[in-house]
């Protein structure tokens, strides 16, 4: 039983670690496309739905927007993306929940309106493989990046470490230490 308990261990931590190196390159792929975004034509494009959300975070509420793009010939093509408005204002928790219906629609036609205005970067090789205008120039490439190296880096140490804890590898390692202790003190002791 405990043999079995220690190989789900083992499981366990690969099934995160693989989910957190999958989680990196999607970030690192996200970022070089962002990145070779910023040769892509600018393709006006129209808001079929957006929404503005309040993101709480542990001490503070911040603005999201969600919105569907429609774009190409005879706005054909959609494109889906939630983002953090820029310039948008951060709240406390207490004062997020004062916020009107009035100043709600405010926000969420002023960040909408932007959004359509600025339009969207659009693989001309890939006509489904569109980006945010704002995100190519606004250089988010960089915070992908990094959040793709750091996911990807944590998740190869995660599956390393659940190999090392696999029952077999980790009993030939305790073996291997005893043998050293034994050597060093039977040299110790002149046997």
């Amino acid at each position: 039983m405990k043999f079995a308990l220690r190989c789900l261990r083992s499981a366990i931590l690969l099934v995160v670690g693989v989910v957190f190196v999958l989680m990196g390159v999607a970030g690192a792929i996200n970022s070089a496309i962002l990145v070779r975004a910023g040769a892509w034509p600018h393709v006006p494009a129209f808001v079929e739905q957006c929404e503005l959300s309040l993101r709480y975070g542990k001490s503070d509420a911040t603005w999201e927007a969600r919105a569907v793009f429609r774009y190409g010939a005879g706005q054909t093509q959609h494109y889906e993306t939630t983002w953090q408005p820029a310039g948008s204002p951060v709240y406390s928790r207490s004062a997020a929940s004062n916020i009107s219906r009035e100043q709600f629609a405010a926000f969420t036609k002023t960040y909408c309106s932007d959004a359509a205005n600025d339009g969207l970067r659009v693989s001309p090789m890939f006509p489904g493989i569109a980006r945010r205008n704002e995100a190519v120039v606004g250089r988010e490439w960089v915070r992908e990046i990094g959040f793709g190296l750091f996911a990807l880096v944590g998740g190869l140490m995660l599956c390393a470490m659940s190999i090392s804890m696999l029952p077999w590898i980790e009993d030939r390692n305790k073996y291997a230490v005893r043998r050293k202790m034994r050597r060093a003190r039977n040299r110790v002791s002149g046997k």
